[in-house]
């Protein structure tokens, strides 16, 4: 029976009979730990178990990974993969996670000094859920083009602050945006801001600064954080009904979603 895993398959220069050195193949594995793991979600990553089911070290060097939950192969961690790797060879880039595409960079740098070619593989028990993804010169494009396509805008995001590493330059945290709770953002701050960061962990924010948007996106992957706002719990927000008559004709022709936003935009 085919067991649904993600491999990653390296070979060697011929110089070297097509075997990968020790120090290489420790970073590239590295690297596709940090791809598989930029994939799971932070409320997701201590139920999900990241097991290696083969490796073997003759050319090509291969290792395959299983992601289980409770003892039992995770499926959708899988496929999620493959429907990305399968959307950066098609140049579908607006959504990519930027901690993948920082894994992606490096697991696919050229280096034909010590790589001759290396790959992704995907199997499970249907054929459909096969794929191969080569890490050549058109995938590396693709990536290239995903960075050189990116605007950045001065805007605000709200959502919630979790993930904080301050030992990393720029000090990082991550929030899910909370009008889509899917979409993950990195944000950089500053150090003057450690405080606040720490004290908001787990809370819903309102994070203002330099959005980077990649093509036709409909959030940024990343955000330059100049201000830091903490909200309130949902719970203790004045419904609409509760605003209703307060200011009639307020918002003019927009919606109050529109004339909220526009003014703590102003306000910023």
């Amino acid at each position: 029976m085919t067991v649904d895993r993600i491999i990653l398959k390296i070979e060697g220069p011929e110089a070297n009979r097509r075997h990968v050195e020790l120090p290489v193949f420790l970073e590239k594995v590295r690297n596709f730990y940090r791809m598989l793991n930029a994939n799971i979600k932070s409320d997701e990553r201590k139920g999900i178990a990241l097991n290696v089911v083969q490796l073997s070290h003759s050319s090509p060097a291969i290792v395959g990974c299983q992601p289980t939950v409770n003892g039992q192969p995770y499926t959708p961690l899988i496929r999620n993969i493959g429907e990305t790797l399968y959307a950066v060879k098609e140049g579908r880039l607006g959504q990519l996670n930027d901690d993948f595409l920082s894994a992606m960079e490096k697991l696919a740098k050229d280096e034909p000094k010590k790589i001759m070619s290396s790959e992704i593989q995907i199997t499970g028990a249907n054929q459909e859920d096969w794929h191969v993804c080569r890490l050549d010169d058109e995938f590396r494009a693709k990536l290239v083009q995903a960075r050189s396509e990116e605007h950045i805008q001065i805007s605000t995001i709200d959502g919630v602050l979790e993930e904080i590493n301050i030992h990393s330059n720029p000090h990082t945290f991550k929030i899910y945006d909370a009008s889509f709770a899917s979409v993950t953002i990195r944000c950089q701050f500053p150090k003057e801001l450690v405080g606040d960061v720490q004290g908001a962990l787990g809370n819903f924010v309102s994070v203002r600064g330099e959005c980077f948007y990649r093509p036709d996106a409909a959030f940024p992957y990343k955000i330059d954080v100049r201000e830091m706002e903490i909200l309130p719990p949902s719970e203790e927000l004045p419904s609409l009904s509760d605003l209703r008559g307060i200011a009639p004709g307020a918002t003019g022709d927009k919606p109050s979603e529109q004339f909220v936003r526009e003014l703590r935009d102003k306000w910023g």
